[in-house]
């Protein structure tokens, strides 16, 4: 979609506004989606890491219970039974290969630590390199602890009973942990694959958002282009048979000398008035059309901004001074070299300066100024007027706008000067911004870029 008018920039931002909430709330879902998707995968994976647990831990509790002493104290029955176990106080001894081959996985220090605890939670065994003890809870139960290095592991504790008298008594406790490194390193790759998929989905949401909302606003766009072509084809069928109309009314109007009732001659004048209005309001609906399309587009050549601006305002010397209006510049530059159509821009001055004067008291002054400012020249033309209200600012620059509709009407406007400016301003890359407040004078500033000096 190109942007050439202040209507396509609407339908521009309508369509950036549909893609984006649609990129938004795909994403949303797509995200949340995800997430639940990658928590209920962990926690499978810590679920089978509980029941491997539970089991194991039963399994070495049925192994130990027939070997226990009657009192909880260190035993070389609990090496005999897991050889992989360091009794508390004395010197731990790397186990025989063969054995460690083929001894249970619960010794396997990288992945496993066992540690066998009396009632109190003293320690009597645990296996090489075994961290602290985690304090026992009066029932099994699970914990979750972590090394200063930042590695994890999840510990579970049950009660170990001997067979020795009668209801089988509590001995102490059994606590086997798993380390969760692998669930942590599963849980990143998740992490990492789940966002680069994510992201190459929103960039495919995005693409199809935006050409899902260029198929919605497609029919709004070829409303408007036909509305425009409406327009301007009305306006030239209108132009010719006015403009003959107009002709004939002139010829036929009556001199204040061949009729003697003056009622006559005031009817004559109005026709002659409304009929030019009608005139000149044609005549901007085809400008403001031919400005809307890019083929009509009059080739740009460099202009001298400065030139333009002092012709339009030796034109305007005699309204001026009819209307008791000074024309003045505090600041000026003797040339302002830019890039554009010369017709254009000067139609867009005559615009500005024409807004000006309108709302212009009779004894005010009109400041004309330009500036350069960086790659920019800045055009500023100030009135002393009424000002214009803060919630109206943004809606001057639309067709048919008028602040006072009567003054408008009773000095010929058409509502279309300052769109005409801003539709010109667009096709030169240039911005026109306005500062006012109500009963302070209004401000209207044209910055267009300086033309690039030839190389």
């Amino acid at each position: 979609m190109t942007i050439r008018t202040p209507a396509h920039r609407l339908l521009f931002q309508a369509r950036l506004r549909l893609a984006g909430l649609s990129l938004l709330v795909m994403g949303a879902l797509l995200y949340g989606a995800g997430f639940a998707m990658g928590r209920l995968l962990l926690q499978s994976q810590e679920s089978a890491i509980r029941r491997e647990l539970q089991a194991l831990a039963g399994t070495l509790h049925d192994s130990l219970k027939p070997v226990l002493p009657q009192r909880a104290r260190p035993t070389s029955a609990l090496v005999a039974v897991l050889p992989g176990l360091c009794i508390a106080g004395e010197p731990c001894k790397a186990p025989d290969s063969l054995v460690e081959r083929h001894v249970i996985s619960a010794t396997d220090p990288d992945r496993y630590k066992l540690r066998v605890l009396d009632q109190s939670g003293a320690l009597i065994a645990s296996s090489p390199g075994t961290p602290e003890a985690v304090s026992p809870a009066a029932d099994q139960g699970w914990q979750l602890t972590q090394e200063a290095f930042g590695q994890r592991w999840l510990t579970y504790s049950i009660h170990l009973h001997h067979s020795n008298g009668s209801g089988e008594p509590v001995w102490g406790f059994l606590q086997i942990s798993r380390s969760l490194n692998d669930l942590d390193r599963e849980a990143q790759q998740v992490l990492w694959l789940g966002h680069g998929v994510f992201l190459s989905a929103l960039l495919a949401i995005g693409a199809a958002s935006w050409w899902l909302a260029g198929l919605a606003i497609a029919p709004l766009l070829e409303a408007y282009q036909r509305q425009e072509q409406f327009s301007a084809d009305v306006a030239h069928e209108l132009r010719t048979p006015l403009a003959n109309l107009l002709a004939l009314v002139e010829a036929e109007r009556p001199t204040r000398s061949m009729v003697a009732e003056q009622p006559s001659i005031q009817s004559w004048d109005r026709v002659l008035v409304q009929g030019r209005r009608l005139q000149n309001l044609i005549g901007d609906l085809l400008v403001l059309a031919s400005l809307e399309r890019p083929c009509e587009r009059e080739p740009a050549t460099v202009c001298d901004l400065a030139e333009i601006t002092a012709d339009v305002m030796e034109d305007f010397s005699e309204t001026a001074a009819a209307a008791q209006v000074s024309l003045i510049h505090t600041s000026w530059m003797s040339s302002a070299k830019v890039l554009g159509a010369e017709t254009e821009l000067s139609r867009l001055v005559i615009n500005l300066l024409s807004n000006a004067m309108q709302h212009s008291p009779a004894g005010g002054a009109i400041d004309v100024s330009l500036k350069h400012q960086g790659r920019h020249f800045q055009l500023s033309i100030t009135d002393n007027g009424p000002g214009i209200a803060e919630e109206m600012q943004g809606r001057i620059f639309d067709r048919f706008t008028r602040l006072d509709p009567s003054r408008s009407r009773l000095q010929g406007g058409s509502g279309l000067g300052l769109a005409i400016a801003q539709a010109i301003a667009v096709r030169h890359r240039a911005a026109i911004q306005v500062h006012s407040r109500t009963g302070c004078g209004s401000c209207f500033s044209l910055e267009i870029p300086a033309a690039e000096p030839p190389h």
